[in-house]
């Protein structure tokens, strides 16, 4: 196969957040899904969760044309989600606010999207880099929430590429802005990645980090009524 990248965009709709409609989706997951999500006690936990695993499904479908039904996504509880029976492909979800996001790859993936919102510096000066907070802090009030953004994301969607998450330190690795992209400086392992960077809208903002050279990359924008038509409905 190819090396490919297809990044697949979910917005939930004020309908999808009603008790009744967020029960009535965990018809749509395996058995073992179900019972891992139905006794979270937030209801936008719930709802982000399940229509991840949904979307996570209908993408890798889309990405390789296999029938969801003979996709097993594993989803543990710490490690990074993966494909039982696709070894070659890999996948990497994310949510926040009203968006939910996956990225499906031949290649280790990562992917983070989050809301715009004021900056605080008191968290920037502990996760970021020296060269970053310097970039950070050259900017007005309005452009700095957008890059703490930008950088945030990177760093998000990196770890998750190497399947590190947190455990790794922000700072150990630096981002600077090159033209219209981004570069991971810093440490040899960092060097070796590229990232795509995308605005949702003007509250949302993605970034997805795949190794070098980076993949052709497609985004796109599905609605959750036609992953409901398109994956498996395997009841209560």
């Amino acid at each position: 196969m190819a090396n490919m990248l297809k990044i697949f965009v979910l917005k939930l709709e004020k309908d999808c957040y009603t008790t009744e409609f967020q029960d009535s989706l965990l018809q749509y997951l395996p058995r073992g899904s179900q019972l891992r999500v139905k006794d979270r006690l937030n209801n936008n936990s719930k709802l982000q969760t399940v229509s991840g695993e949904l979307l996570a499904r209908y993408s890798v479908g889309k990405f390789t044309g296999n029938p969801l039904q003979e996709i097993n996504l594993i989803f543990g509880e710490k490690g990074k989600p993966h494909i039982g029976n696709l070894s070659n492909i890999h996948f990497n979800i994310s949510h926040s606010g009203n968006y939910v996001v996956c990225a499906v790859a031949s290649t280790e993936v990562g992917i983070d999207v989050e809301r715009v919102r004021k900056v605080n510096l008191r968290i920037a000066e502990r996760f970021f880099s020296s060269p970053e907070l310097h970039d950070l802090l050259e900017l007005d009030e309005e452009a700095r929430k957008q890059y703490f953004i930008i950088l945030w994301t990177i760093k998000e969607s990196y770890l998750k590429a190497i399947g590190r998450g947190l455990t790794q330190n922000l700072n150990s690795f630096t981002i600077r802005k090159n033209g219209g992209t981004y570069l991971l400086t810093g440490n040899e392992e960092a060097a070796g990645f590229g990232i795509k960077t995308q605005q949702l809208d003007k509250e949302y903002s993605m970034a997805v980090c795949a190794p070098l050279p980076f993949p052709d990359a497609e985004t796109h924008f599905v609605a959750l009524e036609d992953i409901l038509k398109a994956v498996p409905k395997y009841g209560f």
